[in-house]
């Protein structure tokens, strides 16, 4: 083989790195939070040979907290469309939401253990 047709990795062209948007970020770790509680409840399961009752609100606010989040990154981007009071008004819910259901889930969480 000639010399011209090897080719190092050196003399190939290097794809730019493309870096996730805060967005993604953001949805991404909504998705590590799910996943931590998926394998806690997972491993309860298997050492009581049950699963936990009544945590439907807990298992929610980890998505309502992305959304309240997602409301605050696009008013910051001035993708948001309703102004600074629609972007209030989305995230207070979102996060007060969240609290009362992981105010809820509690008292269902501690009388199963």
């Amino acid at each position: 083989m000639d010399e011209k047709e090897q080719k190092t990795p050196q003399d190939q062209p290097k794809e730019e790195i493309k870096y996730a948007t805060p967005m993604q970020r953001l949805w991404a770790w909504v998705g590590v939070v799910y996943m931590v509680i998926l394998t806690l409840l997972t491993t309860y399961a298997l050492s009581h040979g049950d699963y936990l009752r009544g945590i439907g609100p807990l298992m929610l606010s980890p998505a309502l907290c992305g959304l309240g989040a997602s409301a605050i990154l696009r008013y910051r981007q001035g993708k948001g469309r309703g102004g600074l009071w629609a972007c209030i008004l989305v995230a207070g819910g979102c996060f007060v939401m969240a609290a009362l259901g992981i105010v809820r889930s509690i008292p269902a969480i501690l009388s199963q253990l």
